[in-house]
């Protein structure tokens, strides 16, 4: 099989389109109110994972659990600098992040 033929799962590729990126790169994102916070006790591939494959029961229990929400002024004010780096994935139109502190990145 040529590498061609290889295929990815979503996981693998959200997986290789995950970096870091300092906060005021991301700013932009949160002022047009599409940047998702992750919660530090959750893997950032494999929610980012959920809601691209639009599996709606296990995105809406992160959400009543607050595991992810939308970043709000409180949260950025609480932990971004603009040289603070975050872990961050798009999953259009979203920008999923997570403070690069936390350690749970497949």
């Amino acid at each position: 099989m040529s590498q061609s033929e290889i295929e990815l799962t979503t996981k693998q590729k959200l997986n290789l389109e995950t970096a870091q990126i300092s906060w005021k790169e991301l700013q932009l994102f949160f002022a047009k109110g599409n940047l998702l916070r992750v919660s530090e006790h959750k893997d950032l591939v494999e929610v980012a994972e959920k809601i691209a494959s639009n599996q709606q029961d296990d995105v809406e229990t992160l959400i009543l659990s607050k595991e992810i929400a939308f970043a709000t002024p409180q949260w950025v004010k609480k932990n971004c600098q603009p040289t603070t780096q975050l872990w961050a994935v798009v999953v259009a139109p979203y920008v999923l992040c997570q403070l690069a502190t936390a350690s749970r990145i497949s």
